[in-house]
């Protein structure tokens, strides 16, 4: 867990040097999911203010170094391989 009730995680330490392409999910009190994928090196940490940033009270970690995205039409984000996949079908 990166945001637990809206704090982030003790064990995250600002200016952590432990960086690597990250995504996770978080959700917002009103219950809205957001999805996020660094396009850089980021620490858990700033991972982790970027939820809140956001509005979520909770934040997950989903993927490290393979973490990648597609959205129907647009560019696919990634190395060529995925993890874990979730996928939204309307």
């Amino acid at each position: 867990m990166m945001v637990i009730n809206g704090m982030i995680n003790p064990v995250f330490k600002p200016g952590s040097s432990n960086v690597n392409i990250r995504n996770g999910v978080g959700v917002t009190k009103e219950g809205t999911v957001i999805f996020a994928v660094s396009r850089g090196l980021v620490s858990f940490y700033e991972m982790a203010e970027y939820f809140l940033q956001a509005g979520c009270v909770n934040a997950l970690f989903l993927d490290g170094g393979i973490s990648g995205y597609y959205f129907m039409g647009r560019e696919i984000i990634n190395d060529g391989y995925f993890g874990p996949i979730i996928a939204i079908i309307m």
